[in-house]
């Protein structure tokens, strides 16, 4: 007796027959069983979280509501007790949190319909008496965290993730994520370290031919006047079209570029005259 007494707090007996074996839920568990082997069997998996939009929205419209009363109520006694210059301020703040929480959620991305039927099946077997219940408890949105910053697509980027084999422009995440627009040969809504690198080779191989060309198209077999300001003009316009157009980039580094471009040629144009 003395020894039980004695045995330390970390040490853990062995499990006995009885007990279930991790991550498999019976009938005759409770609701913290249930949760526990659930939650162990996906350890290793995405969360995947429900959006609850009408929730959210509830909410806000709550505590907006209660604003407004006490708005009313303001400019109708014209006075403002101290003691609700208190709740002012917990109202207030609650309502800015519960409008970032709403534009988070809002921005998280949603997975393919499949895996969220998955999801939703998980939970209805792991939690039949919540599944069971009025109202469709886990019918909502379901979505995951993002995965880091994004590559930033643009018009090439695009086509080449159009007609590219999958294999090339879909990264490992999205193809686990997505494996039945993958399946289906829909075009990936990332963009795959491959396709990065050939955009932007593309893209540097055409501003040096864009420089070179036109200089060799001057200067051989012979230089005019007429000719070099012919091919400066179709240059310039083919450059902006393709900066417009080609090229995710603001109005100023559009106008910059161009620019830039039209001042090489006109530089080339002098000195080679």
């Amino acid at each position: 007796m003395a020894a039980a007494a004695s045995q330390p707090t970390w040490l853990h007996t062995l499990p006995s027959a009885d007990t279930p074996e991790l991550g498999v839920i019976d009938d005759s568990m409770s609701y913290g069983e249930r949760l526990f082997h659930y939650t162990y069997t996906t350890r290793h998996d995405d969360v995947h979280f429900l959006e609850y939009r009408m929730l959210h929205r509830l909410n806000i419209f709550n505590l907006q509501n209660r604003l407004a009363k006490f708005k009313g109520s303001c400019w109708t006694q014209h006075d403002v007790p101290e003691t609700d210059l208190l709740d002012l301020k917990g109202m207030l703040h609650d309502y800015t949190i519960a409008i970032k929480d709403y534009a988070y959620v809002q921005s998280l991305r949603g997975i393919e319909d499949s895996q969220a039927s998955s999801r939703r099946r998980d939970l209805s077997q792991a939690f039949p008496e919540i599944a069971e219940l009025q109202g469709d408890p886990y019918n909502s949105r379901y979505c995951k965290l993002s995965s880091g910053p994004e590559i930033p697509s643009d018009p090439i980027r695009d086509y080449i993730k159009l007609i590219m084999p999958r294999r090339f422009t879909y990264t490992k995440a999205e193809m686990d994520s997505r494996i039945d627009g993958y399946l289906q040969g829909l075009p990936p809504q990332t963009v795959s370290p491959f396709v990065d690198k050939l955009t932007r080779f593309i893209i540097a191989f055409t501003g040096g031919a864009a420089l070179v060309v036109p200089m060799l198209i001057m200067k051989l077999p012979f230089m005019s006047q007429t000719k070099s300001l012919v091919t400066v003009s179709v240059a310039v316009t083919l450059f902006a079209s393709l900066m417009s157009v080609g090229v995710r980039a603001s109005n100023t580094e559009t106008l910059v570029a161009t620019a830039t471009y039209a001042a090489v040629l006109v530089v080339f144009v002098g000195t080679a005259s």
